[in-house]
């Protein structure tokens, strides 16, 4: 590819990764921006990260102290399983920040490799369409879930608010609450200290949203962009030793453009399962937790009427959350499960003895198809959004029949 073809790929790249880079500046990363070398402001990004991390951080050993105590010193089923669904929100959210954190040289490099393979020709209509469809698929896809979790977390932040506001105006005795359930090294309640804790607490969430936002946005694009290459491979085979079938030719050399095809192929599969490897353990922590954090939220919409709209608002985004990256990694297995079937709708018998060989290695490899696990232990399908909505309707089951023998 020329350099003005790469830059031409590089601009319209960064451009689907807009909203993602949003979601991680606020907390101190970027993938597609070039920093400046001066010290001071590699200090203020690396600062900036820091803080954020360290935010993240007391947020969750804050709720998992305060389940911990609530889990020794009540027996009360609701009080243990009140703030259950966030510590398992924020555990997701913190892991995936060291994900992005840790793996951030390596997206880098994923994306500079993603020119390479980027379409950026509009000779071909069918070609186009589909590019065209998916990135557009993907920047709708994109804003609502980023809408669904930034007014999900402002929900709870204000709730307090809310409450407070409308029992002074029933004039009520009105005290402002809090919005997450943490327990702290001083006494909250004091004045000073009660108006500390609700902003951190203010902070803190909007930080593990980010953290949430930038990982999956990143996931989604990534995903998106693979799929599709492997959807205009499956055109480039179907395509194979076709343009002369109505010359009557019956041996058709088109060796060269199925070696070209094999290549493209490989370095889809090699680039697939780096992205494999950098989010298998984001994969297995949201499948071990996303189905008790369904199970705990729609136990407390039962339990708290005031909190039950910001609750379903949570509900809907761990639903969404889980579903996309699903939905994701199977549109992945699929695409590249596709592969062998756009060999057999090629022209193969057509071709030559040696173009039919390599297209049947082609196919012999593409039957075993682009998948992601969850560190190994199981691949992600959308089979595997099903088990976790089953598992999350169990663990409810169970949970409210012992809430109602007590």
């Amino acid at each position: 590819m020329s350099a003005k073809g790469k830059e031409t790929a590089k601009q319209e790249i960064h451009k689907t990764l807009n909203l993602c880079n949003f979601c991680t500046r606020k907390i101190g990363i970027s993938f597609i921006d070039e920093y400046e070398t001066a010290v001071i402001w590699k200090l203020w990004i690396q600062l900036w990260f820091i803080g954020s991390a360290i935010v993240l951080f007391l947020k969750l050993s804050g709720q998992v102290n305060y389940v911990v105590n609530k889990l020794v010193t009540s027996s009360s089923i609701e009080d243990f399983v009140a703030s259950l669904h966030i510590v398992g929100y924020d555990t997701m959210s913190f892991g995936k920040l060291l994900t992005i954190w840790w793996m951030r040289n390596v997206f880098r490099k994923l994306l500079t490799e993603l020119e390479d393979l980027w379409p950026i020709s509009d000779q071909d209509k069918d070609a186009t369409d589909i590019k065209n469809e998916k990135l557009s698929r993907l920047r709708i896809i994109q804003f609502w879930y980023a809408f669904w979790n930034i007014f999900g977390v402002w929900l709870y932040n204000l709730t307090p608010i809310v409450i407070y506001v409308y029992h002074k105006i029933q004039g009520a005795p009105a005290h402002l609450g809090y919005i997450w359930h943490l327990s702290y090294p001083f006494d909250k309640t004091l004045p000073v200290y009660h108006e500390l804790a609700f902003v951190f607490e203010c902070y803190a969430g909007t930080v593990s949203v980010w953290s949430m936002l930038g990982s999956d946005i990143f996931f989604m694009n990534m995903a998106s962009h693979i799929s599709m290459l492997l959807r205009l491979l499956q055109l480039k085979i179907r395509r194979l030793a076709t343009e002369d079938t109505k010359s009557k030719i019956k041996s058709v050399d088109c060796y060269d453009d199925i070696v070209g095809v094999i290549e493209i192929h490989q370095r889809l599969i090699t680039y697939g399962k780096d992205l494999e490897d950098a989010f298998s353990v984001v994969f297995l922590i949201n499948v071990l937790l996303s189905s008790v954090n369904i199970c705990c939220v729609v136990f407390n919409i039962l339990l708290d009427p005031w909190m039950a709209m910001s609750n379903k608002f949570f509900l809907g985004a761990a639903l969404t959350q889980v579903g996309i990256l699903c939905w994701y990694a199977d549109d992945i297995f699929t695409s590249s499960s596709g592969v062998a079937n756009a060999v057999y709708e090629s022209g193969w018998y057509n071709s030559n003895i040696r173009c039919q060989r390599a297209l049947m290695i082609l196919m012999q490899r593409s039957q075993k198809p682009l998948y992601f696990t969850a560190y190994k232990f199981r691949s992600i399908t959308m089979s595997t959004y099903s088990s976790i909505l089953t598992s999350s309707y169990s663990y409810f089951t169970l949970l409210y029949t012992m809430y109602r023998s007590d």
